[in-house]
């Protein structure tokens, strides 16, 4: 049987996979998977309601123009500079495939995104090298160890998610230009679809344009509330556009993502508003869970945090069937970490009430 990456999304178990009882929808807690809990911008709703049967039965612009021109707009980037695909995941599988023919090494951090070590490993099948990052600095990159790493074990390509998941920690953006400064063979590529959480302006897709050593991956779904209509896009230097451009299949989005992804975009301050509310929705949960004497909390930039069971009692698999029992879905972390041991739980941040019953199940459980 062919390998696919574990993920969260459990909750559909309870929901159907069919979708012919999704009125139970309402009923669970879907906080095992980092969609976000806020809806998409009025504008994308009103959009697509308006034009809904339009947009389902049309095919959509060949190579999204249209997004493309959009994002190239808003991110102050290059059309010639932007390859989008139906979600950062698919773009992953055209990309990587043809950026790494013949390439030995890839380092990765630990833990991190468990897609990219599951492409490495089964679909590239390239030596997968960790940097290992330590629960004493609370997942924290240290930018020393990781260039004496990158020095050492000279990999050809780095793959960094910052803000990194499930740790939630962002790491400055001058430190990775101080990496392709003084690695110049090296690929560097970075995830950051949790960006926007903290500030847009802290995105590093000016500097891909400039630097053939840096690629960008950026996922719509989080930030967006766009995860259902799979959109995202790759912002690279020329040189590597046209390695990987005709690999895109035509019609990578659906002109339901199009359409949406351009409303979005064009809707800063509506999302800028919704990422306040989540760090205090995040900061509400955490100082609720610190009571609890027998886990560790580690705080995030983003609409997720992780917390660490001390009591080694307590399992990790064992508290997400409790709580599942509850209807409530939890991501057990330990496909994202060589470290974990059945030892970590991620929450994704959800509306007021919902957090609160997550809450309150926690501390019944711990």
């Amino acid at each position: 049987m062919a390998k696919k990456a574990y993920h969260g999304g459990a909750f559909f178990n309870a929901i159907g996979n069919d979708f012919a009882a999704l009125e139970k929808s309402n009923e669970i807690i879907s906080a095992d998977v980092l969609d976000a809990w806020f809806d998409p911008s009025p504008k994308v709703i009103s959009k697509i309601k308006k034009y809904l049967s339009f947009s389902i039965k049309t095919s959509p612009p060949t190579q999204c123009e249209g997004l493309i021109k959009t994002i190239s707009k808003i991110r102050k980037v290059p059309e010639a500079n932007i390859i989008v695909g139906g979600g950062s995941s698919d773009l992953m599988f055209s990309f990587f495939p043809h950026i790494l023919k013949g390439v030995e090494s890839v380092l990765i951090l630990d833990p991190t995104y468990g897609e990219y070590a599951h492409i490495f490993e089964h679909v590239t099948k390239n030596k997968i090298l960790r940097h290992k990052l330590s629960k004493e600095a609370d997942f924290k990159i240290n930018y020393n160890e990781l260039s004496e790493q990158i020095e050492r074990e000279n990999p050809s390509l780095v793959m960094l998610v910052n803000p990194n998941s499930p740790t939630g920690q962002y790491w400055e953006r001058q430190n990775i230009l101080n990496l392709i400064k003084n690695f110049p063979k090296i690929l560097f590529v970075i995830d950051e679809t949790y960006v926007d959480y903290i500030d847009q302006k802290l995105s590093l897709e000016k500097e891909a344009v400039k630097n053939e050593n840096l690629v960008i991956i950026k996922s719509m779904s989080k930030v967006y509330a766009l995860s259902g209509a799979r959109a995202g896009y790759i912002v690279a230097h020329g040189k590597v556009i046209n390695k990987v451009s005709s690999f895109i299949p035509p019609w990578s989005v659906s002109l339901v993502a199009q359409i949406a992804g351009v409303e979005a975009l064009k809707d800063p301050a509506y999302y800028s508003k919704k990422y306040k509310e989540t760090h205090e929705l995040r900061q509400g949960m955490i100082s609720e869970l610190k009571k609890i004497q027998s886990v560790k909390i580690y705080d995030s930039i983003a609409n997720f945090f992780l917390i660490e069971l001390l009591d080694e009692k307590l399992k990790a698999d064992s508290i997400i069937q409790k709580l599942r029992k509850q209807k409530i879905y939890l991501r057990d972390c330990a496909s994202m970490s060589t470290q974990f041991k059945n030892n970590f739980i991620r929450v994704a941040v959800k509306n007021k009430a919902t957090n609160k019953i997550i809450v309150d199940a926690l501390k019944k459980t711990l």
